[in-house]
């Protein structure tokens, strides 16, 4: 498709179309369609797929919406393009690290670690993935894109650590290698979110960095003994028929009334939720529908759909009666994040304190719930659209950055019943880990179709190293 266009005009000194005169036009040619697609990726991640509009792009390169549209006719065509483009160079990139000849498969798995980190750390990367991972769940060609990048990701860590290990069935090595795209993309959030000091996120990385040379250095009996054993004990203690009513699901939001509301209004007088009246009940009950609603929708729908008059809508009354309840925009998105925010922590909160079940088994009852919840594809989609919404929305920041230090915060009080020996910036740097893992694992749900892993397999090996990190065993012994 650029090709196509590339061969047919350059441009003059003023940024107009003019036909081709040669090799120096063809050159022309090639730098202003690298800066355009360049352009486009840099408006895409600042302005959010919601925003993304080629006159934008246009003025960035520094010209006339004309001549862009001369080589890419729709916005569809030049987003696609930016997104190919980007989305291509980071997989030949890391595929490049990873077959490079002459080199072992245990320094080509460290480069490439080392090349991910750097990435996560230093550059835009991040952003770019918040975005497009939010995207994905609108556009088709958008969803292709990303699930062909995480199958490669993935494939190409199996394709390691099946030559670091030969005794590693494709499924054993499938599965520790999702276990360290997970732990990575969950690295990505904490680095954005996490509200770390420089020290604080300094450990967190060197622990990151332990726990993923652990998964690929530990021998394959060692970690699937480790996995099968806590598996199986999880499984007895924490079985499905036990799990907690998903926070997603609407209708018994309101009967068992999982949102216990402590909303803010954004000016200066505070909403009234909750009276002692028969009318304050009614009320409290109208609202939990609300936000039960707007939370599906905005998971559904994304950030870019989620107005008071499409809430509204679903809901069957008019914008002027939710009004009622949330006057603006914003008092409605704050309202639902931080009702589903509140929903997880004090469900978590009341699995982590203390009763009469040993620390351990009630951190992998709370590693167990996270990574149940990680199944449900509603849940996936709502935590893309608030990080991805995160970048242009102050409000949605401000809660997601309240948000994962109190989440944080449940498994640093469970490390330091579990391991009263550890520093309180080794459990800090331990308990980021452990919630980074768990929010990486909603990655998984990308390219499953291409390259299916065992998702329970992969859930076991995640409990098993959620104990080692529990107790400071991230060394690689037994490592082969």
């Amino acid at each position: 498709m650029q090709q196509k266009t590339v061969e047919q005009g350059t441009f003059d000194d003023h940024g107009e179309a003019r036909p081709d005169s040669g090799p120096g036009a063809r050159r022309n040619r090639e730098l202003r369609l690298t800066q355009i697609i360049l352009a486009a990726r840099q408006t895409f991640q600042e302005d959010g797929y919601a925003g993304f509009a080629t006159r934008s792009v246009a003025a960035r390169v520094g010209i006339t919406l004309g001549n862009l549209q001369y080589y890419f006719r729709t916005k569809e065509e030049l987003l696609r393009a930016a997104l190919q483009t980007h989305i291509g160079q980071i997989v030949s990139d890391y595929t490049a690290i990873a077959r490079q000849s002459g080199v072992s498969a245990a320094r080509r798995c460290s480069v490439l670690l080392e090349r991910i980190f750097h990435d996560i750390n230093e550059t835009d990367l991040p952003k770019f993935l918040f975005e497009v991972r939010a995207f994905a769940q609108h556009e088709p060609y958008a969803a292709e894109l990303v699930d062909d990048m995480y199958a490669e990701y993935r494939g190409t860590f199996a394709k390691l650590l099946s030559e670091l290990h030969p005794t590693l069935t494709n499924e054993q090595s499938l599965a520790r290698a999702s276990v360290l795209v997970a732990q990575t993309s969950g690295l990505m959030i904490f680095a954005y979110y996490g509200g770390d000091s420089d020290k604080d996120y300094a450990e967190f990385v060197r622990m990151t960095g332990r726990s993923v040379k652990m998964i690929v250095g530990l021998s394959p009996q060692t970690l699937e003994n480790e996995a099968r054993l806590h598996g199986s004990r999880n499984r007895q203690a924490y079985g499905k028929s036990s799990a907690q009513v998903g926070v997603f699901d609407a209708e018994k939001h309101v009967q068992h009334r999982l949102f216990e509301l402590s909303m803010r209004h954004t000016g200066q007088d505070a909403l009234f939720y909750s009276r002692p009246t028969v009318q304050g009940k009614r009320r409290e009950v109208k609202v939990n529908e609300i936000v039960s609603s707007a939370a599906n929708l905005l998971a559904a729908e994304g950030y870019a759909n989620f107005t008071l008059a499409r809430v509204a809508k679903e809901l069957g009354i008019l914008p002027s009666a939710l009004q009622n309840y949330f006057p603006t925009h914003d008092d409605l998105l704050r309202s639902t994040i931080d009702a589903i925010m509140k929903a997880y922590l004090d469900r978590y909160a009341e699995m982590g304190k203390p009763s009469g079940k040993p620390a351990l088994e009630r951190l992998c009852g709370i590693v167990d719930n996270a990574l149940e919840e990680a199944r449900d594809s509603r849940v996936c989609r709502f935590l893309f659209e608030i990080i991805a919404l995160a970048q242009h929305s102050d409000i949605t920041l401000e809660l997601l950055r309240r948000l994962y230090p109190a989440y944080r915060a449940i498994y640093v009080d469970l490390l330091r019943e579990i391991d009263s020996s550890a520093t309180a910036r080794e459990c800090h740097a331990r308990a980021t880990l452990i919630a980074a893992q768990m929010e990486g694992a909603t990655i998984l749900m990308f390219g499953s179709q291409k390259q299916r892993p065992d998702m329970d397999r992969v859930f076991e090996l995640m409990r098993a190293i959620t104990i080692r990190i529990a107790h400071g065993n991230i060394g690689a012994k037994g490592a082969a």
